[in-house]
């Protein structure tokens, strides 16, 4: 045998013996560490409101330790922190980083089900309900395909929730069908609990007020048996605001009693106290006696006086009370405090926007500055590595010449590496300045949406400023109307028109600017189009037919002369963006 070739298999030789004195330790070190990522992340896990700086180390000590189900899960938990800080696009943008990792590994892909479910209910936060369906139906899919049976349920009882907050109670009473014979949920109260408690609002929106009281009866029978009394206490309530609809104000002031009764002596629960009284007003109101509906008004304010919606109606009642009453002042000020919840829900909302850009602009630059400390991890490791195979060399008698050939492959290759390290810092902070302007266009677009909402608003405080100096009462009852047209003029789709122009910066004006002739009602149908939203889409959002959608799609392309034979998708791409 040749010299070289006995070298060769003395330096293989040496290498087994070194992996499997080294490596085992290596192994123990990394489950070491694994088990102390898992104990940390269910020590933050149970505090998602103030363990944020936690998280991210658990994150970063992840994956220094090569261990991707740490990562997702840390970085699932800091979405949900993230969403309980009101910084909604910064959970977003770290659901979207764990799905990547969910996806490149297959092992995890049963991880996106919470992925999605998150993504959905961050969603539904913010009254996206069509947009939350779509997750909440891939978070179905993945638990069939795990064989998780009962989040597969929780995830339709998820889509029932959204059907209900986009007025479609048919489908929810047709997607109950199954579920009701469903032994998962024949078996299990606190699922039968849910999707009774969604049959009986789904009665309720369709004015089926019977059926919605048998169902809140069947839900009533599981509650009772936990002894949850707030629960007990708001189905009573429930049960009572649908008998005051039938016209049985006797049975429903019997159960809005008992709900009463039932919450004495609970001072921690104030809210379903509140909830009770406002009930018990309207009762009162409903059969004439504004004197008594008035006083309950009142303790509704008094009992949870920092939930703002609840109050906000309190105030609208104790108006229509006083009003009946014809006291025309102590009404006047109640629509005033109406006005003016209105108002700060708004100023909150517009704050709530800051926090959520300066969140973003935060996240992209904390992952910017991690993606630098992991690189520079990355360096410091390499060097190691390249040290201790200089050791084995020398430690087996490699010639010196064999040391100096490796010495220089190993160079180049770490001085290549090198290199390509600095590009892609130089590339990142490229996309980190893109980022960041993109995020400030954003920012400026919603904040010129909320702004032109406030003047509306003002101006209508303004009427009703004038209409109580001079106690004109005609003038209060058209305030009142503009307040009820102006809250349901705040749809959901000049939401989404609002977000559209801030992901496609002047693209309305665009449109106008080549088409001078489309109408308000074609641009919108662009838009959609633009955002590849298909006809039932367009329509499900527009609340129109699908036919009315073609047609609207056949007049745009006529009167902006597109060809039979192109797509108005592709003409708008190719002219306007």
């Amino acid at each position: 045998m040749k010299p070289n070739k006995i070298k060769v298999l003395c330096f293989l030789c040496f290498c087994l013996f070194y992996s499997n004195q080294v490596f085992p330790a290596q192994e123990q070190k990394k489950e070491g560490l694994k088990k102390q990522i898992d104990s940390l992340s269910a020590i933050a896990g149970n505090d998602l409101i103030g363990n944020g700086d936690l998280l991210k180390k658990l994150i970063n000590l992840s994956e220094e330790a090569n261990y991707p189900l740490g990562t997702v899960k840390n970085l699932l938990n800091l979405g949900i922190y993230y969403a309980n800080n009101s910084m909604i696009d910064s959970s977003n943008a770290v659901y979207d980083r764990s799905e990547l990792i969910a996806k490149k590994h297959p092992d995890l892909e049963y991880t996106l089900s919470y992925v999605y479910n998150n993504k959905a209910v961050n969603l539904t936060n913010q009254n996206f309900h069509y947009q939350a369906l779509k997750y909440f139906h891939k978070a179905h899919a993945i638990n069939l395909k795990y064989i998780d049976k009962k989040m597969a349920i929780i995830a339709k009882m998820n889509m029932l929730g959204c059907h209900l907050e986009l007025g479609e109670p048919d489908k929810v009473l047709i997607y109950s069908k199954e579920l009701i014979k469903d032994s998962t949920v024949i078996n299990q109260e606190d699922l039968q609990e849910r999707l009774y408690a969604n049959l009986a609002k789904a009665h309720f929106q369709k004015k089926e007020y019977l059926k919605a009281i048998d169902w809140w009866d069947a839900n009533l029978k599981i509650v009772r048996k936990n002894n949850n009394k707030g629960e007990i206490s708001y189905i009573l309530s429930k049960i009572a605001e649908s008998y005051i609809h039938i016209g049985n104000h006797k049975k429903a002031l019997e159960k809005v009693i008992e709900g009463q009764k039932i919450l004495e002596n609970e001072p921690t629960l104030r809210s379903y106290k509140a909830t009770n009284e406002l009930i018990l007003g309207k009762v009162y109101a409903s059969i004439g006696q504004p004197k008594k509906a008035v006083i309950h008004f009142k303790n509704s304010i008094a009992q949870d006086p920092y939930d703002p919606i609840d109050v906000a109606l309190a105030y609208k009642n104790l108006g229509n009370s006083y009003k009946a009453l014809d006291d025309l002042r102590a009404s006047s000020e109640s629509y005033k405090l109406y006005g003016s919840i209105i108002d700060s829900l708004y100023t909150i909302r517009n704050k709530d926007i800051s926090k959520i850009s300066e969140g973003k602009i935060e996240l992209i630059e904390e992952e910017y500055r991690n993606s630098l400390l992991k690189r520079d991890y990355d360096i410091l490791t390499y060097k190691n590595e390249k040290q201790k195979w200089y050791i084995i060399s020398l430690s087996i008698g490699l010639s010196s010449l064999l040391l100096v050939v490796i010495s220089i492959v190993l160079y180049k290759k770490y001085d290549s590496r090198t290199k390509q390290v600095e590009e892609l810092r130089e590339k990142e902070k490229k996309i980190l300045r893109n980022n960041l302007k993109n995020r400030e266009e954003e920012f400026l677009a919603t904040m010129i949406s909320v702004n032109e909402r406030l003047n509306k608003l003002s101006s209508i405080k303004q009427y009703l400023s004038t209409a109580i100096k001079y106690e004109n009462k005609i003038e209060i009852l058209e305030v009142e109307k503009q307040l009820e047209q102006f809250i349901t003029s705040t749809s959901d789709l000049n939401i989404l028109k609002d977000r559209i122009e801030s992901k496609y910066p002047g693209i309305t004006s665009k449109i106008n600017t080549l088409y001078p002739d489309l109408s308000i009602n074609d641009i919108r149908h662009c838009l959609l189009v633009n955002l590849n939203m298909s006809i039932k889409e367009s329509a499900q959002l527009l609340n129109v037919s699908t036919h009315a959608v073609k047609m609207a799609r056949k007049r745009v392309k006529k009167k902006i002369d597109i060809p039979e034979d192109v797509s108005l998708k592709d003409h708008l791409q190719a002219v306007i963006l």
